[in-house]
């Protein structure tokens, strides 16, 4: 039904039509290789799961550049300076759907108990202001947790740096973002990261984590769901709307406040969902115009992030919209929660209970966002695959423990540095170096 509203739309505005192909979560990778190997695939949102560059750099996707000025104006005025975040080498691949794409860290608390103790999140802007928080909240509830972790310890990424392509906790060379220049460093040797673990071993001294952290089986969200904990460290452009995010997730009131007063835009924060056409597409103009229209037609957006009004969905006199009677995320019938997946969900009318003007904060948001220096630069990992690989394996064998206290923290420090050095973290920081000089010497 929406794939042939889509068409009704399309054929008379684009001249293209298309047909859906869906792909559950669990066989995204092995289906969509194969959609790209045979040819069975024209047009694709590559997700979170496969890095765009990967597929780049096997040559399974095309370049865009031509397309994009020939059919793709209205991408390139959408994104601005963020359709860098899709080159690769000399060309873009893939383009980053709209989204709110700088990120600073915040923490996410119970607001129930907020109230109760006086605490507001307008007084909190850095982790000495949690810390003190925290604290009280301790004292006052000695039976919860105040952080909760994730699965197996999994708490907290080096903060303040630009990643350059290593995310998570594995950030093998990266930029200090109050620094604003390019010289890549070593991140786990910096006075910033020293300056993070002291705070959490500190946290861990107070008593303030869950019992056995590293066996932590559950998301740090469900502690607070399960109201075993006060709050969770999470990263956002705008606290208040994380928390707003999570509340549905948690069935509770939640505050939301910010650990840094800056919001970084970076090339891994703009790069997480690329829209790409397949290089043996027999049809990568249609693929374009259809790209375009995605990114610039708010009645197209609409249909494909929300489906069909007075079917799946209804609209209020405010321009928000729920769900038609007697349907929920479960029955409609179309994945409306999937609306952040398509290239740009800000064209289109906001879920309740969302503002009107829920999508103009991302906007903002982007245009108001500090941007790396590093911003458009993208690291090519293929000359040092084995020491990313080598280096992975030391961080998973060392960073959680470290960052928690639960060990002799200097010790383990010294060890968790001198691995890494043996592990190849040098030639890492070098390739980035070199990679991000060169794309440096072309802007």
């Amino acid at each position: 039904m929406v794939q042939d509203a889509i068409n009704e739309l399309t054929r008379d505005k684009i001249g293209v039509e298309v047909e859906l192909l869906c792909i559950d979560f669990a066989s995204w990778s092995d289906q969509l290789n194969l959609l790209l190997t045979d040819g069975g695939v024209d047009l694709f949102n590559c997700s979170f799961m496969s890095p765009v560059f990967t597929y780049a750099d096997s040559g399974a996707i095309t370049e865009l550049d031509g397309l994009l000025d020939e059919y793709g104006v209205g991408i390139k005025e959408c994104l601005g300076d963020y359709i860098e975040c899709g080159r690769f080498g000399e060309s873009i691949y893939g383009v980053p759907k709209v989204d709110a794409y700088s990120n600073r860290p915040c923490v996410v608390m119970d607001a129930e108990i907020c109230d109760e103790l006086g605490i507001k999140p307008e007084d909190i802007h850095n982790f000495d202001d949690l810390t003190k928080v925290a604290l009280q909240v301790k004292e006052a509830h000695p039976e919860l947790a105040i952080f909760p972790t994730g699965i197996n310890g999994d708490f907290l990424g080096p903060v303040g740096f630009d990643p350059l392509g290593t995310t998570g906790n594995n950030v093998f060379g990266g930029l200090i973002l109050e620094d604003n220049n390019l010289k890549v460093v070593n991140v786990f040797e910096t006075e910033k990261f020293e300056e993070m673990i002291t705070y959490t071993n500190q946290w861990m001294k107070d008593g303030l984590f869950i019992n056995d952290p590293m066996n932590a089986q559950d998301g740090a969200v469900a502690y607070l769901s399960n109201n075993q904990a006060f709050c969770y460290l999470g990263g956002g452009f705008d606290p208040a709307v994380t928390a707003e995010v999570q509340q549905n997730n948690c069935g509770k009131r939640l505050y939301g406040a910010e650990l840094s007063a800056v919001n970084y835009a970076t090339t891994d924060s703009a790069s997480g969902m690329m829209w790409c056409i397949s290089a043996l597409s027999e049809h990568k103009e249609a693929s374009m115009k259809f790209l375009n229209a995605l990114y610039t037609d708010p009645e197209l957006a609409n249909l494909v992030c929300s489906g069909i009004e007075n079917v799946h969905y209804v609209k209020s006199d405010d321009n928000t919209i729920d769900f038609a009677e007697d349907l929920d995320a479960f029955t409609t019938g179309w994945p409306s929660g999937m609306g952040t997946f398509w290239p740009n969900i800000t064209i289109t009318f906001p879920w309740a209970p969302n503002p009107p003007d829920y999508y103009q904060a991302w906007i903002d948001s982007n245009n108001n966002a500090t941007a790396s220096p590093a911003l458009g630069f993208t690291f090519d990992s293929t000359n040092v695959a084995d020491e990313i690989a080598a280096c992975t394996n030391v961080v998973s064998q060392y960073y959680n423990t470290i960052v928690l206290g639960l060990d002799n923290t200097e010790e383990l420090l010294e060890k968790f540095r001198t691995e890494l050095h043996s592990a190849g973290i040098d030639n890492i920081i070098e390739e980035k170096q070199t990679q991000l000089d060169a794309w440096a010497a072309r802007q």
